[in-house]
């Protein structure tokens, strides 16, 4: 975390409210980093949630007459106007570097949260990981742009089941056999839900097979006793 902008994303992470974390003035600083942690390889923000700031990293403009050595009066308030200034510019930041994506992303969530793709998407978008969220958001964004197919499909199970297989019935186009290589959990279990209801082609049918491969004439490691589903 190397800037101020890291530190509110930080606490977004930690769903802590940006509002908590305070920002002084480094008592000791580089003047090559922005943000002054002592150890400087920390990925967790201080339980006490106040961040030192080094202000004159990229705003020394801003910051050079407010904490003059030689002035003493008024530091409580110049304290206070020191946080309130640099959640500002954190803000700005963020909202500088956001793309039109991120924005169409944010929209996608608030409309999933407020229930427009049904209450199991809603209830189910909570077992995704952060990064994982984030390729769900980017595939509804492709949807839009150019509907459903097979090959989105795919494309965001692999982001989320890395060992998957994916067959297509050769007498009937219309079905799928997904072996996802892992053992069967409800976190799992609502993450393929999820991914089959948000992009999975309305006319194909999916169906699922966890740690047990099914038997495939020809391919002799899925034909192990014990280790196959008899289909």
């Amino acid at each position: 975390m190397n800037y101020i902008w890291d530190i509110l994303l930080k606490a977004d992470k930690e769903n802590i409210p940006r509002e908590e974390v305070q920002f002084t003035l480094a008592k000791v600083s580089s003047p090559y980093m922005e943000i002054a942690f002592t150890d400087i390889n920390t990925s967790s923000l201080p339980k006490d949630k106040v961040v030192e700031v080094n202000p004159y990293y990229r705003f020394y403009d801003i910051f050079k007459d407010l904490f003059d050595v030689d002035v003493e009066e008024s530091s409580q308030l110049r304290e206070v106007l020191f946080d309130i200034v640099i959640h500002y510019l954190g803000r700005l930041d963020l909202n500088q570097g956001i793309s039109k994506e991120e924005f169409y992303k944010k929209f996608i969530m608030e409309d999933i949260k407020n229930g427009f793709f049904g209450e199991e998407v809603y209830l189910n978008i909570k077992y995704f990981k952060k990064d994982e969220l984030d390729y769900i958001l980017t595939g509804l964004i492709t949807l839009y742009k150019t509907g459903a197919s097979l090959h989105l499909f795919n494309k965001i199970l692999n982001k989320v089941f890395k060992n998957n297989r994916v067959y297509i019935n050769q007498d009937n186009p219309k079905e799928m056999y997904i072996y996802l290589g892992r053992r069967k959990t409800q976190e799992l279990n609502k993450k393929i839900e999820t991914i089959i209801k948000l992009f999975l082609p309305i006319n194909t049918n999916g169906f699922i097979y966890w740690n047990q491969h099914f038997g495939i004439l020809g391919a002799e490691n899925t034909m192990i006793l014990d280790e196959i589903i008899m289909m």
